[in-house]
């Protein structure tokens, strides 16, 4: 039968039977200019078909086809021969079937996380009770109705017994007001957020800002290397402060503070955070630390500076260092503060800028998340960095 007759017989392709003669597995005799394949031909593809079955790879079923073409005319005939070949892929196929069988327990593991919805492991420390202190009167905060997870408050009230001030903890969060209950994200919709972004900016922009934030992790993990407080103000990236956190000492004693409710904040870092680590939401103003810090990391001065309430957390040790985001916007109908502003504004809180590092120009497209504290209508040219201060004197 001619070769498109026989690939036909065994559902193969046309090709696939060029290869196994190619690979000299099958040897069909050529009358004139085509190939002729015989009954022999029809066994040892068959035998080709089984050993792949089988898990066998092509030059692993050389020797047991020329075999079976030489001597036999059975197809499982001569077998025995082989026998120690057959009882190492037997091994080699268990081995295979047990790793794929650990691989998907590993998958049902991370499915059956994502159905039963994700939970938070880390609170308020008991550690950092003892050092809160209402903000008027400096009083003690005392804990009421805590709910514990491994020694850490995940959900309670602290109450001053001086003045009646209250703070609220939910979902590890503590907040200076009761906070509503927010619906976590599923693992789809996270997934589905970065495809967004990323179809959203061009492969440029999205470079510039992967490099921008590997910088500011090597920016500060050098400012913050023998910090043993630490502080990260704002909410404007989730991704600029997971680079961050990646770089800080694990020793230090970590505070988060985000203005608004967001506890999303801990879907992304939880995992990241420091043994020692308080969040708080609310007014900065209104914290119940006044740790001094050795390092702080503000992402927030553009959106507290539209909103016209520039405030900074006011403790901070003589030596601190302060790394702060910063977009320049190269639009002039914006009212929108440049560098110039941006240094004096620092200057005022008691900070004196050092060093920066920034990105290139680049084009933000309308759809992109980024820069959502402006209204507009088209593309920004924008570009992005991150500004060094020391404390002045």
């Amino acid at each position: 039968m001619k070769i498109g007759e026989f690939a036909r017989k065994h559902q193969v392709t046309v090709d696939t039977v060029r290869h196994y003669m190619a690979e000299g597995l099958l040897t069909p005799l050529k009358e004139n200019t085509q190939y002729v394949f015989s009954e022999i031909d029809d066994e040892v593809m068959d035998n080709i078909l089984l050993l792949k079955s089988m898990n066998f790879k092509l030059d692993e079923m050389r020797a047991y086809l020329l075999f079976q073409t030489m001597f036999s005319a059975n197809s499982l005939s001569g077998s025995g021969s082989f026998a120690p070949r057959f009882q190492e892929k037997l091994e080699q196929n268990r081995a295979e079937i047990k790793r794929l069988e650990e691989m998907n327990a590993l998958i049902e593991d991370r499915l059956k996380g994502a159905e039963e919805g994700f939970r938070f492991k880390r609170g308020v420390a008991l550690s950092f009770i003892g050092r809160l202190r209402c903000p008027d009167c400096r009083q003690t905060l005392e804990v009421e109705r805590p709910e514990l997870l491994h020694n850490e408050i995940m959900s309670g009230e602290l109450l001053c017994p001086a003045c009646g001030r209250r703070y609220f903890i939910r979902g590890g969060v503590l907040a200076d007001r009761p906070l509503p209950v927010t619906s976590m994200p599923k693992q789809g919709d996270i997934s589905g957020m970065i495809e967004d972004y990323v179809r959203n900016n061009d492969d440029s922009y999205v470079l510039n800002i992967r490099e921008l934030y590997q910088k500011c992790a090597e920016l500060a993990g050098k400012n913050c290397r023998n910090a043993q407080n630490i502080l990260i103000s704002g909410e404007s990236s989730s991704f600029l402060v997971s680079a961050i956190l990646r770089s800080m000492p694990r020793q230090a004693r970590l505070f988060v503070h985000i203005e608004h409710d967001d506890t999303i904040i801990k879907y992304f870092q939880e995992d990241l955070f420091p043994p020692e680590t308080l969040i708080y939401s609310g007014d900065i103003e209104k914290a119940p630390f006044q740790e001094p810090m050795d390092y702080i990391f503000w992402q927030d001065y553009d959106g507290v500076y539209l909103g016209r309430k520039l405030k900074l957390y006011p403790h901070a040790r003589a030596q601190a260092r302060l790394d702060c985001a910063k977009a320049l916007v190269f639009q002039r109908d914006l009212d929108y503060p440049d560098e110039k502003r941006f240094f004096a504004d620092l200057k005022k809180l008691g900070w004196e800028n050092v060093s920066a590092v920034k990105t290139k120009r680049i084009v933000l497209a309308r759809e992109s998340t980024d820069m959502n504290i402006i209204e507009r209508e088209g593309e920004l040219e924008v570009q992005f960095g991150i500004y060094s201060f020391k404390t002045l004197g």
